[in-house]
């Protein structure tokens, strides 16, 4: 197990059936580890600052406090997407530590889920990103679902649970 596929929260598909399909990413391991690295670097500007070293201790805080803050904003975020046949929605609902935004739209708009991959320009710097296609010709959109860092493995199994789903669509269904 390498580094990259241990940070990697699990997309789970919540609720899968002939009617809906619910898929989340919650970051949790991310988090978890986010937060445990801060509270041992609030510590150690705390000790610094018990040991006299006052304004170093203050100065780590600061930063401790800023960049975990920039981080957390970035880093905790759930992500939930549902396709739902019998209301004939989408919903995409992204909580984060700002508020939620919910984005809803009609199921037949919906044409496919795609996989992107984004390379960087140094290594591990490469990113994949789920993409839902909506429309067609000029009047396509593309909404990216937001994920921090999602395993570019599940994001292509993930894609394929997505795109099957939509196939079977029109079975079984008397419209």
């Amino acid at each position: 197990m390498t580094l990259a596929e241990f940070l990697a929260d699990p997309l789970r598909v919540t609720q899968i059936s002939d009617s809906v399909l619910e898929i989340e990413n919650r970051p949790v391991r991310r988090a978890v580890i986010a937060a445990a690295v801060i509270l041992v670097a609030i510590a150690a500007g705390l000790a610094a600052i018990g040991d006299g070293a006052t304004g170093t201790g203050i100065i780590v805080l600061a930063v401790v406090g800023l960049i975990g803050w920039l981080y957390m904003h970035e880093l905790v975020q759930l992500t939930q997407l549902s396709l739902d046949r019998h209301a004939g929605l989408v919903r995409l609902r992204v909580t984060t530590l700002r508020g939620r935004r919910e984005e809803t739209f009609a199921l037949s708009d919906l044409h496919k889920l795609e996989s992107i991959a984004h390379y960087g320009t140094a290594a591990g710097n490469d990113e994949t990103r789920l993409v839902l296609i909506c429309g067609s010709g000029p009047e396509r959109r593309e909404i990216i679902v937001p994920m921090f860092r999602p395993d570019p493995e599940e994001v292509a199994h993930l894609t394929g649970v997505v795109n099957g789903w939509l196939s079977r669509q029109g079975k079984g269904n008397p419209s």
